[in-house]
């Protein structure tokens, strides 16, 4: 055995104490650090202050969703969303998907469609993971593209993560730190910006933004103008923390713990990125849209309504080598990508059964199938979202092209007007 192999052992042998000890160490610190009071098994889980119940077991209550739909219709004046000034209310709604560093796609749709001047005032926006970040400057409209933009082009994964040491994040939360993604949205999000959500609110509108439950399991819809419009000392905070808690990936990123009341002790529920039940929502609006209607006394008969959602990412998801690291950080992120994946296309199939069968107008963005994405959806490029909000910008600009079915579906499965003439709100 030549020196430098005896050196080699060695130099391995004392690494392993080392290691051993270090290990110990971060277990130690990480026991120390446990989480909040977790709600106890088997008891109902109960809303966070913001968050809207999305159904009832009694069928003659109406859900939280219905009541705060009902009241934007009672908000609405006479002439709103009557462009022709015809009796017949129009509605525009927008879905904007999760996605990670591909939201410059989106991104780059909502502004170019500004510039091409046929961008809606939306009734309702609604978004998840990475589009909860595009939700509010799309919900207040062209005025603040600047900030989408800004969101998209000009950042990078520093800006929302931080990478924690390996042994650190194997025992800890996440593998990242979102402390970089709180100060972002802490600038993004000021109090001019709040006032001008809370305004929205009051006017009509409605902004919801979707996070899972952990703890139990389930799908959570925020309402982001109630929270805005409350008065609350801590409107602010509990808003940042919602956007935070949407993009939170499970295992990459650390959960967000909100407090709740169950038999009058506080506890606090763990809430991650939305995106893990749904990656592009709308069926809660939906399916409580003809009710709101009724409760609001609007004929469903003079209603029109169009749905349009905005993936941010392809609409073509056909299997193509992508070599994954023989590490746990790679394989985890891959399968979780995957798993997005499917609930993405889940989601948008269950819309748009759901469009269909209300008569919404369906319309689908998502990225060119031949654009070659050079970057990770966790990896925040800058150059590489220039370019991909650049992609959006043009499409939305020079053209009306819409899908208006998921892709991958048999043409048998497209819905047919003549075939589903039931409803009850007016074709387009």
């Amino acid at each position: 055995m030549t020196w430098r192999s005896k050196l080699s052992y060695i130099l391995l042998g004392a690494s392993i104490p080392i290691a051993l000890v270090g290990i110990t160490v971060g277990v130690f610190y990480h026991s120390l650090k446990v989480r909040p009071p977790a709600p106890p098994p088997d008891v109902p889980a109960s809303l966070p202050w913001g968050a809207v119940d999305l159904e009832t077991f009694h069928t003659d209550d109406a859900s939280g969703l219905q009541e705060t739909i009902a009241a934007s219709f009672k908000s609405e004046q006479a002439s709103d969303f009557d462009s022709n000034r015809d009796g017949v209310k129009e509605y525009d709604l927008l879905a904007l998907s999760g996605g990670g560093s591909y939201g410059a796609f989106g991104a780059g749709v909502l502004c170019g469609w500004s510039e091409r001047g046929t961008r809606p005032d939306f009734k309702v926006v609604t978004g998840v993971s990475t589009g909860s970040l595009q939700a509010t400057p799309a919900f207040l409209g062209k005025d603040y593209d600047a900030l989408m933009r800004r969101l998209y082009t000009e950042i990078e994964s520093a800006d929302i993560y931080e990478k924690r040491s390996l042994i650190d994040g194997l025992i800890s939360d996440g593998t990242m730190d979102t402390a970089p993604l709180r100060r972002l949205l802490d600038k993004a999000i000021d109090d001019k910006v709040l006032a001008a959500v809370a305004a929205k609110h009051l006017s009509g509108h409605r902004l919801f933004v979707g996070t899972t439950n952990m703890d139990a399991s389930d799908f959570v819809m925020w309402d982001m103008g109630a929270i805005a419009a409350s008065k609350r000392p801590d409107a602010r905070q509990r808003y940042i923390d919602v956007l935070v808690a949407s993009c939170s990936v499970p295992v990459l990123f650390p959960p967000v713990y909100f407090d709740v009341n169950v038999g009058g002790k506080r506890y606090f529920e763990m809430h991650a990125d939305g995106g893990a039940e749904a990656q592009v929502f709308f069926r809660g609006f939906m399916l409580d849209l003809e009710d709101a209607l009724n409760d609001a006394g609007i004929n469903l008969a003079r209603v029109k309504a169009r749905l349009f959602i905005i993936r941010n990412g392809k609409a073509d998801d056909r299997h193509m080598y992508a070599a994954v690291e023989p590490r746990t950080v790679s394989i985890a992120s891959a399968t979780i990508e995957k798993l997005f994946k499917i609930s993405s296309t889940a989601s948008l199939y269950r819309i748009y059964v759901l469009a269909s069968r209300y008569h919404i107008a369906f319309n689908l963005r998502c990225i060119p199938a031949n654009y070659p994405l050079t970057f990770d959806s966790l990896d925040f490029n800058s150059a590489g979202m220039q370019k991909l909000f650049d992609v959006g910008y043009k499409m939305a600009k020079d053209g009306d092209d819409w899908l208006k079915a998921p892709p991958g579906l048999d043409p048998d499965e497209l819905f047919r007007k003549s075939a589903t003439k039931t409803g009850t709100m007016a074709d387009d």
